[in-house]
């Protein structure tokens, strides 16, 4: 097996048990904040162990602790939060999808407190991945009576879900757009710090909002313990392979493998379905997100071959 083959089934198999996670959190009795906590404090256990193993925990004592480092961490710890939150509240469909405009959000922050211009091209992906989100939420829905029509009501049995999940998709993009301050930071210690401060401002939380483990039973407990193995260590492990063996832009995109997972669970398991609009919102959603991340990124090789020939 070559180093691409190997990269590309790891990430495969990473995103789709990350599509699980609604899965996971349905079965277990407590709220998307404890869960969220787990994932979190497991993931930041699991690091440590890789990162010993290897011989790199110096890099972590070495690793300057700046507002971004901390706030990235914070951010990814919340968006997680809300993200389990809402597929306990909304289809899991609306959830993953609503996750996944995190890319964009983080787009607009960038155009807004970096001075980055924003081109023709990548406009036209933030308004598909916005006409996407009102498609997804029901603000724009479609009968054979009235046909297109634009309303702010919303359903009642999914409200709640859905802005948790426009939440965590704005705590995803402020997660990425921190994370490009410190650039300098080496990927094992990046993710040891994210893991740990998102523990710790998930951990604050409960000190507001005291969680309640009153309904756990043995089955919740058994499958709370199952997705901090399978989607803490067995995700966060199969994705540090990966990333060994891919590119930033290839990791993304297969990323969003994920959205399909994760909405494929909903109806099949679930018996969820999704509106033709609500599928077309998700295309749109997952469009304008991979769109931008791969013009990001090319960019970004661009401007390193350009650097190059200069220097040569």
């Amino acid at each position: 097996m070559n180093t691409k083959t190997l990269g590309y089934s790891t990430m495969i198999v990473s995103a789709a048990l990350m599509g699980c996670v609604g899965l996971f959190a349905r079965n277990i009795n407590t709220s998307g904040d404890v869960i969220a906590f787990t994932r979190m404090t497991v993931g930041a256990i699991c690091v440590f162990v890789l990162m010993f193993n290897q011989g790199k925990t110096m890099l972590i004592k070495s690793t300057k602790l700046t507002p971004s480092v901390v706030a990235s961490g914070v951010c990814l710890g919340l968006c997680l939060a809300a993200y389990v939150s809402s597929t306990q509240h909304t289809t899991l469909a609306n959830a993953v999808f609503l996750i996944y405009t995190g890319p964009v959000f983080s787009t607009i922050l960038a155009a807004i407190f970096l001075k980055e211009k924003i081109s023709k091209l990548t406009a036209g992906l933030l308004t598909a991945v916005f006409i996407g989100c009102l498609f997804i939420i029901g603000i724009i829905s479609y009968d054979a009576t009235n046909g297109l029509s634009m309303s702010l009501s919303f359903s009642k049995e999914n409200f709640l879900g859905d802005m948790l999940g426009l939440a965590s998709g704005v705590g995803y993009g402020l997660y990425l757009f921190f994370s490009r301050y410190r650039t300098d930071v080496s990927s094992d210690s990046r993710s040891f710090f994210n893991f740990l401060f998102g523990a710790i401002a998930i951990a604050l939380c409960f000190t507001v909002n005291p969680p309640s483990l009153a309904e756990m039973d043995l089955s919740s407990w058994i499958w709370l313990i199952s997705m901090g193995f399978f989607i803490g260590f067995g995700a966060l492990s199969l994705l540090t392979i990966a990333a060994k063996h891919l590119k930033a832009a290839e990791l993304a995109c297969v990323s969003y493998l994920e959205t399909v997972v994760g909405a494929g669970i909903g109806i099949s398991m679930f018996g969820e379905s999704l509106t033709m609009l609500q599928t077309l919102g998700g295309i749109l959603v997952i469009g304008g997100g991979m769109g931008e991340i791969v013009l990001t990124m090319t960019k970004k090789h661009n401007s390193g071959k350009q650097a190059k020939a200069i220097s040569q």
